[in-house]
């Protein structure tokens, strides 16, 4: 009887509670699927009916490129998780404002929607911050209506 008093003594109390709160986060955090195509559907930058990213994993590394001219390697967090950090660099082609400027990029998935901040060196040593939101739903729904009407 002793011993079940100490297994549950204050600190094990917090500790258990701690889990129990905590376990839905850990257990969710590994059914994420960064891999696939994801349509913008918000962006600070504008809208862009046509942008687009697309993000291969390879182990804890993911590849991303942008329909829009830029590409970046990922790093998945230290617990398999649902968010991931890296870097990357603006296509040299084109006349954009960000063309071969390279880049900082953190990725997260939230409620089925990847969140992208990134942010762009400058020429003049400042910081350009792009923030876009994706849905893989969308990109899904659209190609099906495609279908449909064909």
């Amino acid at each position: 009887m002793k011993s079940c008093r100490l297994a549950f003594s204050s600190p094990g109390r917090a500790l258990l509670a701690l889990l129990i709160v905590l376990w839905p986060a850990v257990a969710g955090a590994s059914g994420v699927s960064f891999q696939g195509q994801w349509q913008q559907v918000v962006s600070g930058a504008g809208d862009c009916e046509s942008c687009s990213v697309e993000i291969r994993r390879n182990g804890p590394v993911l590849k991303v490129t942008g329909r829009d001219g830029w590409f970046a390697v990922t790093h998945l967090g230290r617990v398999e998780g649902s968010s991931a950090e890296g870097i990357g660099r603006w296509n040299e082609d084109g006349a954009s404002l960000y063309r071969g400027k390279p880049f900082d990029i953190r990725i997260t998935i939230v409620d089925e929607h990847l969140y992208m901040d990134m942010s762009v060196r400058m020429d003049d040593g400042s910081t350009q911050a792009i923030r876009a939101i994706f849905d893989k739903r969308r990109l899904e729904k659209s190609g099906r209506l495609r279908l449909a009407h064909m």
